[in-house]
């Protein structure tokens, strides 16, 4: 199975796409060289520290981002693109019945050992460390936001909630800036069978892990600066309202904004960045689009105001928008 074009158009030059059973981003392992100011961003962030020896944070469902002191020597320690990066990405799969698949698809090229926890290690062809395991998120109950629609009211006799900090219930996506998204996609298309779901022309790629779900859990940009590195990593919280609230607590707290508040152009998603100690920045994120194998994929012109339907905090020049899609190919910057 062969992309054959990422401009227009995708096919497939040898029939169904695979399916693997992804769920999901389950975990993300950072190497940094300051863990303690790293660990300060995660809990201010609204992400619970898990017990135990290591530096590990928690969503409300379960995803996980953990934490290790950088070291060259040590695979499992080395970020890729800077000292302080991504180093893994572990993927959830339905259950365990999908992992010999997978390690048999990757065991053609490359190293793809399970472990006694049942554990699929291997690598991807951008560098980073890759694992795969049945999921164990589990989100937990929680009333969803209702509102009051002009002629649709559903909030009746109840006041709207407020949030003194956000608290991330899942894991949204991952972004990567690489030299080449077409390329970079191969992988992640062709061998692990992920969809397509937007495209910014010349520019990146959005790809959903599976059939149905989140509008994307990988985003591969063409970056700014050559080489490959963690560009961000973006959670879902309740709604538009957690991510201005969040944010604000956030910012209170002395962490920078990179952009935001605002909502994408591709995705719906309401946003808020903010750069980390790390490297990249973290996202809080609502209201994206949900999708299915109904959902057909557009392109979209890799301009500077394309990043955003509204945004606050970035700087305007004669109306238009300059954000991090300005550095696009086309030269709209």
């Amino acid at each position: 199975m062969t992309i054959e074009s990422i401009g227009t158009a995708v096919t497939f030059t040898n029939g169904l796409q695979k399916d693997f059973g992804l769920t999901g981003i389950e975990h993300v392992l950072f190497a940094v060289e300051d863990i303690a100011t790293a660990a300060a961003y995660a809990g201010d962030w609204g992400l619970t520290r898990l017990p135990g020896d290591g530096v590990v944070f928690a969503s409300a469902d379960g995803c996980q981002v953990e934490f290790v002191e950088t070291d060259l020597a040590d695979p499992r320690r080395t970020p890729v693109g800077g000292s302080s990066g991504l180093v893994q990405v572990t993927w959830g799969t339905k259950d365990a019945s999908f992992i010999p698949a997978i390690a048999a698809e990757l065991g053609e090229d490359r190293q793809a050992v399970t472990d006694d926890a049942g554990v699929l290690h291997s690598k991807d062809d951008l560098g980073f460390l890759i694992a795969f395991r049945p999921t164990t998120r589990s989100l937990p109950a929680y009333d969803p936001t209702r509102y009051n629609a002009p002629g649709f009211p559903e909030r009746i006799d109840r006041r709207a909630v407020k949030y003194d900090r956000a608290e991330p219930r899942e894991i949204s996506h991952l972004a990567i800036g690489v030299d080449d998204a077409a390329e970079a996609a191969r992988f992640y298309v062709e061998r692990l069978g992920f969809r397509i779901s937007d495209r910014y022309a010349n520019r990146g790629l959005f790809l959903r892990c599976s059939p149905a779900g989140n509008h994307h859990n990988l985003f591969l940009m063409n970056a700014a600066k050559p080489g490959t590195r963690f560009n961000h990593l973006s959670f879902k919280v309740r709604d538009i309202h957690e991510t201005v609230l969040g944010g604000q607590a956030f910012e209170t707290k002395g962490w920078t904004t990179f952009a935001g508040p605002g909502r994408h152009e591709v995705s719906s998603a309401c946003f808020w960045y903010f750069l980390t100690p790390f490297g990249g920045s973290f996202e809080y994120a609502a209201d994206e689009d949900m999708v299915t194998e109904e959902w057909v994929a557009e392109d979209f012109a890799a301009t500077a105001h394309i990043f955003s339907q509204w945004t606050f905090g970035l700087e305007k020049s004669d109306g238009t928008l300059k954000g991090p899609i300005s550095n696009s190919k086309e030269g709209n910057a």
